[in-house]
């Protein structure tokens, strides 16, 4: 019986040795577990429109350049973070003023927008 105690501890040793032997750091940061991945949850694909990616699976937080148009035509740019259907960022205008803007998407890679003072914009996200 005790031999038996002893055999399970040592084999419980082993397994808890092994677990932290087999974890290794990448050099941009992930960590692997065996062959799975995990990151910090940070990132960048040039495939895509978005300049960034944050979050888990399922939640994740997107960044776009983006440029676009007020109800009179005048040119504005800016950069919102999105998660899901709307989002938030900075506007400027072409004399370089900046306002902050809530967005949602109305369409694929089309947002609609509301500054603080409450004028419409309607903006296309840049490639």
């Amino acid at each position: 019986m005790v031999t038996l105690k002893k055999s399970m501890k040592q084999i419980i040793y082993l397994l808890i040795i092994f677990t932290f032997c087999s974890c290794s750091q990448n050099k941009n940061g992930s960590y692997n577990y065996g062959n799975s991945n995990y990151n910090n949850n940070y990132h960048t694909d040039p495939n895509y429109k978005y300049e960034s990616r944050t979050g888990g699976s399922g939640s994740y937080e997107y960044n776009y350049d983006i440029s676009g148009s007020d109800e009179d035509g005048n040119s504005v740019s800016g950069n919102i973070d999105i998660q899901g259907k709307y989002g938030s960022g900075y506007i400027e205008d072409e004399d370089g003023t900046e306002k902050y803007i809530d967005v949602e998407w109305v369409d694929y890679g089309v947002l609609e927008g509301t500054d603080e003072d409450g004028n419409s914009y309607e903006f296309d996200v840049d490639e």
